[in-house]
Formats: C-alpha cells, sequence, structure tokens
C-alpha cells in the first residue's frame, strides 16, 4: 500500500525515536514499540480528497437530479462553448477579410552582407559556383523550406565576382553582384528537386530538374533582372 508524505515522515519519526528508546530498552520491549507504531499508522484527514458520489439518495445531497437542476441542455448533456443560444454566432456575423495566397513561397532570406562577411571568414569559396547547398553547409542560411532568396542589403560594400544560384533574387542584389563581375542565376526548385539538392546522399538517383508550370511563376523567371534562368536560356539560344 502506497502511504503519503505526511504518513512517511511521521512513521520515520517514529522509528528514529523508537531507536533512541531503544538503546536502554530489551529487545523486546523494542519489538514491541514497533508493532505499536506500525499498527497505528494512519493517513491525515486531509491527505485524500474524497470522490464525489451522485445519485446516492437525497441525504448524501447530490442524489436524484446529481446537481444539475431539473431540466434544461446542461442537465441532459454538454453545450459547446462557441454556442451562442441559437442567434447568429459571431463568427458568422463578422465578415471575411483578405485571403490566402496558397502559391506564396516561404523563401530564407540571404543578404549580400551575410555573403560577404562569410566569404572573408573563409565559409565560402567566392572562386567556385555557389549553390543552396553550400549556403546550407556553411550555415549561411538555415531551416530552407522552398528556397533562398538573395536581397540587397550591403550592397553598397560588396566586392567578390561571385557565380550564385538562389531560387530568387531581388533587383539591387543581381545588379550589385553583376558591378562586381559576378552573376546571379534564379532556379526554379519544386520540393523534390530541392531536397535532392541539400540532401544529394538521400538519392540513389537525382530527379531531372523541373520547370515552372503556372504563368506567373515562369514570366518571373524569364525576367534578366532577377537572374531568371529561363531568360538566359532564351538569350543563349538566340545567340
Amino acid at each position: 500500500m502506497l502511504l503519503s508524505n505526511s504518513v512517511f515522515f511521521t512513521a520515520s519519526r517514529s522509528l528514529l525515536a523508537g531507536r533512541v528508546l531503544a538503546r536502554n530498552a530489551s529487545p523486546l520491549t523494542a519489538f514491541m514499540r514497533f508493532a505499536s507504531i506500525m499498527g497505528t499508522l494512519k493517513n491525515k484527514p486531509e491527505a485524500f480528497k474524497k470522490k464525489k458520489r451522485l445519485g446516492r439518495g437525497p441525504s448524501s445531497g447530490k442524489g436524484k437530479t446529481s446537481g444539475r437542476g431539473m431540466n434544461g441542455q446542461k442537465q441532459k448533456g454538454k453545450v459547446a462553448p462557441w454556442f451562442e443560444g441559437g442567434q447568429t454566432p459571431m463568427h458568422k456575423l463578422i465578415p471575411k477579410l483578405g485571403f490566402t495566397v496558397y502559391q506564396q513561397k516561404d523563401y530564407v532570406k540571404l543578404n549580400l552582407d551575410r555573403v560577404q562577411e562569410w566569404i572573408e571568414q573563409g565559409r565560402l569559396d567566392p572562386t567556385k559556383p555557389i549553390t543552396m547547398k553550400h549556403l546550407l553547409d556553411s550555415r549561411a542560411c538555415r531551416g530552407v523550406k522552398d528556397g533562398v532568396k538573395l536581397l540587397g542589403n550591403g550592397k553598397e560594400n560588396f566586392k567578390y565576382p561571385i557565380d550564385i544560384t538562389v531560387s530568387a533574387a531581388s533587383e539591387e542584389a543581381v545588379k550589385a553582384v553583376r558591378n562586381a563581375g559576378g552573376s546571379v542565376t534564379s532556379r526554379y526548385y519544386n520540393r523534390l528537386n530541392l531536397r535532392a539538392l541539400l540532401r544529394p546522399e538521400n538519392f540513389r538517383k537525382i530527379p531531372l530538374l523541373a520547370d515552372p508550370v503556372d504563368k506567373s511563376t515562369r514570366d518571373y523567371y524569364q525576367k534578366l533582372e532577377v537572374g531568371g534562368y529561363l531568360a538566359k536560356q532564351g538569350s543563349q539560344s538566340t545567340v
């Protein structure tokens, strides 16, 4: 049987007192002392709370209706917290505002000042092409979900001619990298292609790169101002 903390403390204190008395008493007296202590152990009245018993007659105070009253919805069952008695609830009175863009991408923002800092610290090699895998492995960006977007903070001091490929880029960032002698390529990656790029060890065969399907995404990657790869492919084919 499990004993409460108060019972355990009382028993420990009584046993300790019995040991002190047992030093000057016979073994039989000490045994009888311990037996009497163990036989009188009981819980304190406030140690446990009795369960409320319902429907056990009028003398219990919770008989017949079990404390729920005579009639009504709460006597029969439960009421939802949003129920307002039958009138038009608040969530139907207020109109819906705004909308959710389901095609919106959750890009990780990467600024040029961070790229320059990583290059100066030796974490990135500006002489080799930089992909999102290099950015993730060097911890320049973390938690890549839909890709990386290159932004232009620090464009005034950027001076490295890098060749970087990201999912998206701002016009200011592309212009700053081109002025430094580098190039920026905005490449479309779906979820499968992005996983294969960031974690190629999880694939036996790397899947082919996909092209965007919807018109708005294709129009974005056809802009030279943001380094769209479709625009570069079109310019190369015409040459």
